[in-house]
């Protein structure tokens, strides 16, 4: 039975008693940032009016003036009269009160509040905001925290007697990136490996009709054709009158009358414009019937170009596919 009892745990009050012994050793011993995390966790395993004081007068003694205030002021509600912590109590008070660092926390003009805000990663409670708060002097960092994942850290630093504000300002919503406009574009066909290839594009100085006005241009150059077709049959039978007049004023070069060398001048402008306009003509009537029987899809290109003939002028058409 002995060897039973002895193996179990012991209770919460007489674990926190042996921290609580230790702890004022080592404050009997002056080492009390040694001894605070005893008497911390003693009084989280059985809070006593008398590891609270002690907690209390080490705090003071490290320059925790905040904390060791703060402790004071939970102890001095639990001490009856008599106590003869009672009086000391008041006293460390009294003697604190000025030495406190005093933090306010404002909100930004026009910020919502935030969430949820830390001091030194511990929340502080609702309302503390716009509130003096003690602060142990030195650095402390204060986290405010929004919703939508903003966040702020800020750190402040006190020293004793000290006061000081701080501003909290949430961060700007990222605005969502505005998407790039495409350029539109016609969509394009799937390879068809079966499809002949496509011939390609005519250069630019070809002569290419747009395939809405390639069949009244066909018409325009086929009426320039016959035009000039008749006017060369007109010029070739004025051509032939003329050579017939020639015979007779000159039978042979020899008993030409001045009359007969004007006569073959003549003819032989008449014949030269003849040929020329009988040459256009044909091409003419010839673009056009190129223009109205080929599609547009060919691609054709037609010009008109001078060309010199043997015996005149004349003009070429030249035909592209």
């Amino acid at each position: 039975m002995s060897g039973a009892a002895s193996a179990q745990p012991k209770a919460p009050k007489d674990a926190a008693y042996e921290l609580f012994k230790q702890g004022v050793a080592l404050a009997e011993a002056r080492d009390c940032p040694r001894a605070i995390p005893l008497f911390r966790k003693s009084q989280e395993m059985y809070p006593a009016r008398g590891t609270l004081y002690n907690l209390a007068l080490c705090e003071k003694e490290i320059g925790r003036v905040a904390s060791a205030w703060r402790h004071f002021n939970e102890l001095l509600p639990q001490l009856e009269p008599g106590d003869p912590r009672l009086p000391t109590t008041k006293q460390e008070l009294t003697a604190l009160e000025p030495r406190l660092p005093k933090l306010v926390i404002q909100l930004a003009q026009g910020a919502p509040a935030p969430a949820e805000v830390l001091l030194d990663q511990t929340a502080l409670p609702q309302g503390s905001v716009g509130s003096e708060l003690p602060v142990d002097p030195g650095n402390h960092v204060i986290v405010a925290r929004w919703a939508e994942g903003r966040q702020t850290g800020t750190p402040v630093s006190l020293g004793e007697g000290a006061r000081k504000e701080v501003r909290l300002d949430p961060p700007r919503i990222a605005a969502a990136p505005q998407p790039t406009p495409a350029m539109s574009a016609a969509p394009q066909p799937t390879p068809d490996a079966s499809a002949a290839p496509q011939a390609p594009s005519p250069p630019h100085d070809s002569l290419q009709p747009p395939s809405s006005g390639r069949r009244p241009l066909a018409f325009v150059i086929g009426g320039v054709g016959v035009a000039a077709l008749g006017g060369s049959l007109i010029t070739g039978g004025l051509a032939l009158g003329t050579k017939g007049e020639l015979e007779e004023e000159c039978p042979t070069p020899a008993q030409c009358t001045e009359h007969g060398i004007s006569l073959s001048s003549r003819g032989q402008t008449l014949t030269t414009t003849s040929t020329v306009l009988g040459i256009i003509g044909l091409a003419g009537i010839g673009a056009g019937v190129v223009l109205l029987l080929t599609t547009p899809e060919q691609g054709t290109s037609v010009a008109l170009a001078p060309a010199v003939l043997p015996g005149g002028g004349g003009a070429l058409l030249r035909s592209r596919f």
